[in-house]
């Protein structure tokens, strides 16, 4: 498992940049995820996405917000645990005694 950070090309996001990233890479060592990806390319804002073998997950979107690093971590720790959750209601369990 991984994050993915996906971030705008341009430099006025550079201060949210760095603030998300913190927040993603205290996530990350809590959760003893070892690798973060970071990539700038066409998108309008900042996204953090955490990938696994079922694909990614967005876990947080920084539209329109001015939240600080401890509420960003908050977020993304909430989406994880519902992410998780979710997946261990979809999975089947077969016992053979």
């Amino acid at each position: 498992m991984e994050f993915l950070i996906l971030s705008p090309s341009l430099a006025e996001h550079r201060k949210r940049e760095r603030i998300i990233m913190q927040a993603v890479m205290e996530a990350a060592e809590n959760l003893g995820i070892t690798r973060i990806v970071k990539r700038r390319c066409g998108v309008l804002t900042i996204g953090v996405y955490v990938v696994d073998g079922s694909g990614k997950k967005l876990l947080y979107n920084d539209w329109e917000k001015k939240w600080g690093q401890d509420e960003i971590y908050e977020s993304i720790m909430s989406s994880l645990r519902s992410f998780h959750n979710n997946r261990k209601s979809s999975e089947i369990i077969l016992t053979i005694s």
